[in-house]
């Protein structure tokens, strides 16, 4: 009896000679592509692990209102980013007309290059709180 890298070996030269090489990979590889085409919804899973059920849990109160005071302060966060940014795009765009402006007062070209440096620093200062990402879970890794 052939032990299993025999066999192995064996069942690639067959597989060689008919042309069938990694039939069964390239079959895999296509129903995975299928399914992709076609739309399949579903969460993927490795093929050798079971689903776990996952546990829901009701908020308390004190949990409810935690998740609001952070979504109030994650808006204003975002209002005052937005505002940053605004900033730095309507200078720039502002330092790149005024660039071909000619004899144009230096305190017009200060003034822009000003409030850009302002929306840059703006940044920094208005940055959100690193323990409110979206993005990690509980155990602090990307998701």
């Amino acid at each position: 009896m052939p032990n299993r890298a025999q066999r192995r070996a064996n069942a690639r030269r067959k597989n060689d000679m008919n042309g069938e090489r990694r039939a069964s990979d390239q079959g895999l590889f296509e129903a995975k592509a299928d399914a992709v085409a076609e739309g399949r919804k579903g969460v993927w899973r490795p093929s050798r692990v079971e689903p776990v059920e996952q546990v829901r849990h009701e908020l308390t109160p004190q949990e409810k209102d935690a998740q609001a005071k952070v979504s109030a302060r994650t808006t204003g966060w975002g209002i005052a980013k937005l505002i940053s940014w605004l900033l730095i795009v309507l200078s720039s765009l502002a330092f790149l007309i005024l660039m071909w402006i000619p004899g144009l007062p230096m305190w017009a070209i200060l003034t822009v290059t000003i409030v850009f440096g302002l929306g840059v620093l703006s940044l920094f200062i208005v940055r959100s709180p690193h323990d409110v990402n979206p993005y990690l879970d509980a155990n602090g890794t990307a998701v």
